[in-house]
């Protein structure tokens, strides 16, 4: 299929990753052929985005490469919870993410940082 077909076939669904001590928001898209394309960024006024491309390597878990504008540069195994839900994170649980789950079921599988938490604010998540 060409990119604009793909496109026009993709899945939207929100995503949100804790990168550090920041957390940040934004889409995952999800095409048919089982790849997808991630982008994120930060509320904050240091700007951190992230970029990220996913492709399953089985039926329910696959690779997310990940690269930030502060240089972080990682390779995550992410776990599918449903056609258009998942998770993923770096052991020790410096990076993680979640796509198509609202803030308040996120909360679950995202790491904060050791002596921070993730609070619920409204429909997305803060650090405290």
């Amino acid at each position: 299929m060409n990119d604009a077909t793909m496109r026009a076939l993709a899945t939207s669904t929100p995503a949100l990753a804790v990168v550090g001590e920041r957390v940040l928001s934004g889409e995952m898209l999800l095409y048919t052929d089982r790849s997808g394309r991630l982008q994120l960024h930060g509320g904050d006024r240091a700007g951190l985005s992230c970029l990220g491309s996913l492709r399953y390597t089985a039926t329910t878990s696959g690779t997310m490469n990940l690269s930030c504008s502060d240089g972080t540069r990682v390779q995550l195994p992410f776990t599918a919870l449903g056609e258009t839900s998942g998770h993923g994170s770096l052991p020790g649980g410096s990076i993680s993410f979640t796509y198509g789950l609202p803030a308040e079921t996120a909360r679950a599988w995202l790491s904060a940082p050791a002596g921070k938490r993730l609070v619920l604010s409204g429909d997305t998540l803060r650090m405290e």
